[in-house]
């Protein structure tokens, strides 16, 4: 993308925060009636302002241009099986406020019930601007088109459910990612650093960060362990039953959902117990993890990560994490062992990780540009 373009010269300044025209000049090599008419039209559409005064030079004192984020929003929904977080964040992916409930995610009109309360929420703001939504659904999604693919958490919802009702309600984008990934993006600490994630809850995602990029893959399924055939015997007939149809999956083992088959109650039940030390929780958590750090040590040894992170309801528990990082140690060479955590963020990941994803399309430079030659157009078309 040339930096001379709309979009272009938009990233400089929001890489370098702020920049006076004649940097800008320097920078760039563009006339300075091209830099002119650049600027006006960003302006015009609200992408950057005119701050403060810089030292002066003897002429006209000159202003710094800034990216203009002030009171500019993005709502974000993550949407997992039994529960939901929804949340207003500012540009930077702080958030400002946030409702979570407890969910059935197969239930008819729970997409709906969730999108009011993101509405309720835009409503509490004074003088903000929404510039994206972005929803994370515990399913494969398609890295094009954005509509859900293999939808075996939520059989009901048509391929483009997400897509189709955040654009009745909001004419802004929408980026609509797997739920794990956009944890991924929330937990990564910037582009030099390669992250595998794992959102351990009802059921088991994975999202892989390199260079600060989220891999998706072919068909939006890069990072799904949750169904691949684990244990001493992995043949078709062996192992227990998933949700997916087949036997021996790593969820069927390690996944909250497996757990509760086996011990009852809810997943808040079950993370009460593990912090109480309950001596029968704190075993299937064992095997579970240790399952878990067994399948994870290819996608460790393939993707040699520097951290790997485990979040969601249950990756956060100190036994699950020492289970699964002693079972890592115990398989990858010693040089390709990474630093194993739980999340940082807990359930804010994923909204993060949204807001994130939201930012980077709605200020990609050739988004810009195409809003920019939009405008131009709507313009030529309106003047008299």
């Amino acid at each position: 993308m040339r930096v001379t373009s709309h979009g272009g010269l938009l990233a400089l300044v929001r890489e370098h925060g702020g920049l006076s025209r004649q940097q800008m000049l320097e920078m760039t090599g563009m006339s300075r009636g091209t830099l002119v008419s650049r600027l006006e039209a960003l302006t015009r559409l609200g992408y950057v302002y005119e701050a403060e005064a810089l030292a002066p030079t003897g002429g006209r004192p000159a202003r710094r241009v800034r990216f203009d984020d002030r009171g500019r929003v993005v709502l974000a929904a993550d949407l997992g099986q039994t529960h939901a977080r929804v949340a207003v964040l500012d540009l930077a992916g702080n958030e400002l406020r946030s409702r979570s409930a407890e969910i059935r995610i197969a239930d008819p009109g729970v997409l709906d019930a969730v999108l009011d309360t993101g509405a309720e929420l835009l409503a509490a703001g004074r003088g903000e601007r929404l510039v994206g939504v972005g929803v994370g659904v515990p399913s494969a999604v398609d890295p094009v088109t954005g509509r859900v693919v293999h939808p075996t958490t939520i059989p009901g919802w048509p391929p483009d459910a997400v897509l189709v009702a955040v654009r009745r309600r909001w004419a802004v984008p929408v980026v609509v990612e797997n739920d794990a990934r956009a944890g991924a993006v929330g937990e990564s600490a910037g582009p030099g650093e390669t992250l595998v994630y794992v959102k351990l809850s009802m059921g088991i995602g994975c999202g892989i960060v390199v260079g600060g990029e989220v891999l998706r893959g072919a068909a939006g399924l890069a990072g799904d362990i949750g169904h691949v055939r684990v244990g001493p015997q992995s043949g078709p007939r062996s192992g227990p039953q998933c949700r997916c149809g087949r036997r021996g999956c790593l969820a069927a083992y390690s996944s909250g959902r497996a757990l509760l088959q086996r011990l009852g109650g809810t997943l808040t039940d079950l993370v009460t117990a593990a912090h109480r030390g309950d001596r029968e929780v704190a075993a299937a958590l064992a095997e579970a993890a240790d399952v878990l750090g067994a399948a994870l040590a290819a996608t460790v040894t393939t993707v040699n990560p520097h951290r790997l992170v485990l979040g969601g309801a249950l990756g956060p528990l100190p036994l699950v994490v020492d289970r699964v990082r002693a079972r890592i140690h115990d398989t990858v060479a010693e040089r390709a062992r990474p630093q194993v955590t739980g999340g940082v963020l807990g359930p804010v990941a994923t909204v993060t990780g949204l807001a994130r994803l939201v930012v980077a399309a709605v200020y990609a430079p050739e988004a810009v540009d195409a809003t920019v030659a939009e405008a131009a157009k709507d313009y030529s078309r309106n003047s008299p």
